[in-house]
């Protein structure tokens, strides 16, 4: 800082005499030698080497801005001495600055007049599967015989770089998640994004890619899942992913919501070519009338009162074949409740392939929180109404219900946590069930870095999906271990 102040005055300076010949009285050296005058000469080579530096001296500043507050600025401040100099419409300081506030972040100093924050997130979910089977193979419902196989391997089941922020004004946000993974058929793909817009505390609206409400548990990002994963009822009736608008709010403290329009249940990965014509509706609500729930289903916050939370949703929507008369893509996460898909030939009755249906799905859930202890369960209704087959038979509706509850306990507060949980799905076409057991341990009292161990014995499963580890029709033990880390 003396520095800069030191070459304000020289430049001053200079810049004040640069139009008069200059001549320096003679002064006495230490052995009392004269000192010849500054010839006009001397001082243009002063000059040019001054520029030489003024120019060093810009370029530096520039590659590494000095940071100062907002309203000080070093190279326009009187208070300096350098009241008009040349430096007076060179930036002041960077416009932003990097911190870590949750995650990598690059904030501008004054969002007033730099509206523009981006924040980088690395999610990594790496776990270790072992499976025993009880049985080897498994026959559906449409007579497939399917082998059921053993697991005993590594996988990143989970990897997300997030990009998110605002941009223009602080109410125009934005969110893009990029997904990287070994156990989906694309290791690298756009998961979700979306623009949104702050209306009120009451509303914003997003614009986008994301999730289809439907149940709380897969509403909650996985990395707030009591065990390894959602647990099998979960898995067996959400929706998923798919692009629409939403709008989202809190309409007073302790009621939120959440209500959705979108291209169907689960087109994540679909073409328009591949969509039906019928939109996905999802409505989802909750209160918590005690005080803030908080993320998740452990109470690593260990909150000293009792806190509820009360909710439920109501998803709606019509799928039907593609042009082709071929099963749309979307439908084949739907399966009855052996594991067999819906939309498989024969599932339903012989020589019928289903190609079009109603789905209609409603949850309602529980959650309790105190002193480290918690509890949450979660009902699911679904209903499979006006089926259409490829032969124009009459079919019949379908219903199917299911379950899950878990409980857990911290046995050291904020960092080790023990948990018990299980999960039902039954239906006309059978049923499946989970028990799991496992523990939990915040590596550094917060949900940056948990470590998790659990074991689940598995009879029947109606649910398959790649990240979860369940298998349609696998019965038998499931050991997961796997670190989750978030920054």
């Amino acid at each position: 800082m003396i520095c800069w102040i030191m070459l304000c005055s020289m430049l001053d300076a200079v810049a004040e005499n640069s139009d008069r010949e200059l001549q320096i009285t003679p002064f006495e050296s230490t052995a009392n030698q004269p000192v010849d005058a500054v010839t006009q000469q001397d001082l243009r080579e002063a000059l040019d080497r001054i520029s030489e530096l003024e120019a060093i001296v810009e370029s530096t500043a520039m590659a590494a801005p000095i940071l100062v507050s907002e309203s000080h600025d070093v190279f326009n401040d009187e208070s300096f001495g350098c009241p008009g100099s040349l430096y007076s419409n060179h930036p002041a300081h960077s416009t932003h600055h990097a911190v870590y506030d949750g995650g990598w972040t690059w904030r501008p100093h004054d969002a007033s007049r730099s509206p523009f924050e981006l924040k980088i997130n690395l999610h990594n979910q790496f776990r270790h599967t072992g499976f025993s089977r009880t049985q080897s193979t498994y026959t559906d419902e449409a007579g497939n015989l399917l082998e059921i196989a053993d697991r005993n391997d590594f996988d990143i089941n989970r990897g997300r770089l997030i990009f998110s922020g605002y941009a223009f004004d602080e109410d125009l946000g934005f969110y893009t998640n990029i997904d990287y993974s070994t156990v989906t058929a694309d290791p690298v793909q756009l998961l979700m994004g979306w623009i949104s817009f702050r209306m009120s505390d009451q509303l914003r609206v997003y614009l986008g890619l994301g999730k289809v409400p439907g149940t709380w548990e897969w509403l909650e990002t996985s990395r707030h899942t009591l065990g390894a994963d959602r647990t099998m009822a979960t898995t067996f009736f959400r929706p998923s992913i798919t692009a629409g608008i939403w709008a989202k709010g809190q309409l007073t403290d302790t009621i939120g919501y959440q209500l959705f329009v979108g291209n169907g249940i689960n087109t994540l990965s679909l073409q328009p070519s591949e969509l039906d014509t019928h939109f996905a509706y999802s409505a989802f609500g909750w209160w918590e009338p005690l005080e803030a729930f908080g993320p998740g289903f452990s109470d690593l916050e260990n909150h000293p009162s009792l806190a509820i939370r009360i909710g439920h949703g109501l998803t709606q929507t019509r799928n039907e074949s593609n042009g082709n008369a071929e099963p749309a893509a979307e439908q084949t996460v739907i399966r009855l409740s052996d594991g067999t898909r819906l939309i498989e030939p024969n599932a339903v009755a012989p020589g019928v392939t289903v190609d079009a249906f109603d789905l209609w799905l409603y949850s309602v859930h529980l959650g309790m929180k105190k002193n480290g202890f918690s509890f949450s369960g979660e009902l699911f209704l679904r209903w499979l109404n006006n089926l259409e087959g490829n032969t124009g038979a009459a079919l019949p509706s379908m219903f199917d219900h299911g379950y899950f509850a878990q409980g857990a306990a911290f046995v050291i507060p904020q960092k080790l946590e023990v948990f018990v949980r299980g999960s039902l799905v039954n239906g006309e076409f059978g049923s499946g069930d989970e028990i799991s057991v496992g523990t939990n341990w915040y590596l550094f009292n917060q949900r940056s870095a948990r470590f998790t161990f659990d074991v689940t014995t598995i009879d029947d499963s109606p649910a398959q999906q790649s990240r979860t580890g369940y298998v349609a029709g696998q019965s038998g033990t499931l050991f997961r271990s796997q670190l989750w880390t978030y920054f």
